[in-house]
């Protein structure tokens, strides 16, 4: 019978392997499946957005901060036009500026509005003329917006000639002054989703026409090099072709900037031999950018830096950028989905080489790594990767890790319990576990005042079974015994009122019986047990075997504080039942 036992143990212990095996086989392949997700969400840019957040902490905290001398910003302020008038301006104004500004020997001279209608023919003649005569290169704007409607009425009623209200249209300004003029370059500047200003588009396209950034070529001249091609810009580009504006400093703090009002009242106090406020050194040899700063949507945008920044801000970082080569790389998305990979299995590796505390160690050190590697490379080399992707997908690893090694951890020590406190065979409580309960119930039986009673029972002519049908006959008739015990007691109940079983050995089985005295053990459970057994069939190979039990009961006395005399009481009543003819239930005598 112990060899059964042995060998029925084995094979439970080869069904858990293989179990485990499979339960491996899932767990790696949950791994792959996250890892699978969340380079899918890296392709379809779900989280982008939260990577712009990151980007723009690491710009305030780790770009390079250089600012080229060779840009100034003249603000027409609010103050400007209530001092010479309300906005738009004369253009004989301009063409002041742009001869004051040529007077002085300025690098380039670039205007941030549109010269789109004609105005009175003087003023217009005197800025083309102007333009004709500057040495200095200027640089004009042009916007791309939504088409009008173009109708005309009859008889109070409006015709419609063209309908096009979601198609764009280049808006340039007077022929007669792009002609005269350097360049021109488009200015149209698209917020992110979250309504932050991030990038740039280096050309714009829009039916045949298409146009550069109009920063780009006033700081591509400044240099005396060709603006590069919209395909050499895609080294620089995001997925969706846009540039990141590598902002340096905040509106407040970074390049040089004057009143517009101040450049002219410079002029003046020159021609009067006062002090300036504005020297013509302060201009020669820069790039002058002239446009209105007003409070409003178009002349103000929300940047990482600040709530509030003028375009004009926008132009000389473009510019800073060009002179000082000081661009933000994105990595290409299929460079960020192969680093996602290659951390989302390298840390299901960790996960699945060591446990607990090692593998919590090693995804935190993986996390700490690629953030340390994505601030050198942003830091030394500007190179921007994924930083939010591979962070919440180390994360979600571990934390599915840890649900699984706590559900598994609980039940390998549910399974362990199981098997060092429960008979192989029969699935009863070993003896060596029935005692500490046994311990236990009698202290609380004392404390509470309650009755409690045990059977001790023994299956008749045991030997007789095992040596007429053999021992797998008798395994048999063990495990039927122990299922009748297990379903005629009291075991569905709350933990406080339920009853146990064990295996005391060999034959023997103990039943302990909660709340009952010795009468009501005696004529309740124990008769009941022993007519279940006596009328349950055992048939081993087409034979049916003949079993019945012998059954001693006896219950806790007052003044006991140990089970042990109580056992051995109902001992003495099985030996009782025993003697006088079996099959029976005898009472521990009083």
């Amino acid at each position: 019978m112990a060899k059964e036992e042995l060998i029925e143990t084995t094979e439970k212990l080869f069904t858990r392997t293989k179990f485990r095996e499979y339960r491996d086989w899932a767990r790696t392949g949950i791994y792959l499946l996250l890892t699978g997700a969340f380079v899918f969400l890296c392709w379809t840019q779900k989280l982008d957005r939260f990577e712009n957040i990151v980007l723009d902490n690491l710009i305030k905290r780790t770009a390079s901060h250089r600012l080229h001398p060779a840009i100034v910003l003249f603000k027409i302020s609010p103050e400007t036009l209530a001092e010479i008038g309300s906005w738009p301006w004369p253009r004989r104004y301009h063409a002041v500026t742009a001869r004051l500004l040529d007077d002085w020997k300025a690098a380039a001279i670039l205007f941030d509005f549109t010269l789109e209608n004609s105005t009175l023919p003087q003023d217009d003649l005197d800025l083309g003329q102007a333009l004709t005569r500057i040495k200095t290169p200027l640089y004009l704007p042009l916007d791309l917006k939504p088409q009008k409607e173009r109708k005309f009425w009859v008889h109070g009623m409006p015709v419609v000639l063209d309908k096009d209200e979601g198609k764009l249209t280049w808006v340039h300004s007077l022929p007669e002054f792009e002609k005269k003029v350097k360049a021109i370059g488009h200015r149209k500047l698209v917020s992110d989703a979250d309504g932050l200003l991030r990038r740039f588009d280096p050309f714009l396209t829009d039916g045949n026409e298409t146009y550069p950034f109009v920063a780009l070529p006033v700081a591509y001249d400044f240099l005396k090099k060709p603006v590069p091609s919209a395909a050499e810009w895609g080294r620089l580009a995001d997925g969706q072709g846009k540039v990141i504006i590598p902002w340096a400093s905040r509106w407040d703090e970074g390049f040089a900037s004057y009143n517009y009002a101040d450049l002219i009242h410079s002029f003046y106090a020159i021609q009067k031999g006062a002090a300036p406020m504005i020297t013509p050194k302060d201009v020669a040899g820069k790039i002058c950018i002239v446009g209105v700063v007003s409070e409003g949507d178009a002349n103000f945008r929300a940047t990482p830096l600040d709530v509030s920044y003028p375009v004009l801000g926008v132009y000389a970082h473009v510019i800073n950028s060009v002179l000082t080569s000081n661009w933000i790389r994105p990595a290409p998305l299929w460079v960020n989905s192969l680093c996602l990979l290659g951390i989302g299995l390298l840390t299901s590796f960790f996960f699945l080489a060591f446990r607990r505390t090692p593998s919590l160690l090693a995804g935190l050190l993986l996390g700490i790594g690629w953030f340390l590697f994505c601030l050198l490379a942003f830091y030394k080399w500007h190179l921007w990767f994924n930083l939010v992707y591979p962070t919440l997908l180390i994360l979600c690893l571990f934390a599915f890790s840890a649900v699984y090694v706590q559900i598994t951890s609980t039940s390998e020590k549910s399974q362990l319990f199981h098997l060092a406190t429960r008979d192989g065979l029969t699935e009863l409580y070993v003896i060596r576990h029935f005692r500490l309960i046994m311990n236990q119930i009698v202290r609380e039986a004392n404390v509470r005042k309650e009755p409690l009673s045990v059977v001790l029972l023994d299956i008749d002519d045991f030997k007789k079974v095992n040596d007429t049908y053999g021992h797998p006959a008798g395994d048999m008739v063990l495990k039927k015994v122990a299922g009748i015990l297990t379903a005629y007691i009291r075991n569905h109940r709350p933990f406080r009122e339920i009853d146990f079983a064990a295996r005391y050995g060999g034959e023997e089985f103990i039943v302990m019986l909660r709340k009952a005295n010795v009468k009501d053990a005696a004529l309740v459970a124990a008769e009941r047990i022993r007519k279940k057994v006596e009328a349950a069939k055992f048939e081993w190979e087409g034979k049916t075997i003949p079993v019945t039990i012998s059954l001693g009961v006896a219950s806790l006395h007052a003044g006991e504080n140990i089970p042990d005399p109580m056992v051995h009481r109902a001992d003495a009543a099985l030996y009782e039942a025993k003697k006088t003819g079996k099959n029976r239930v005898c009472i521990e005598k009083i």
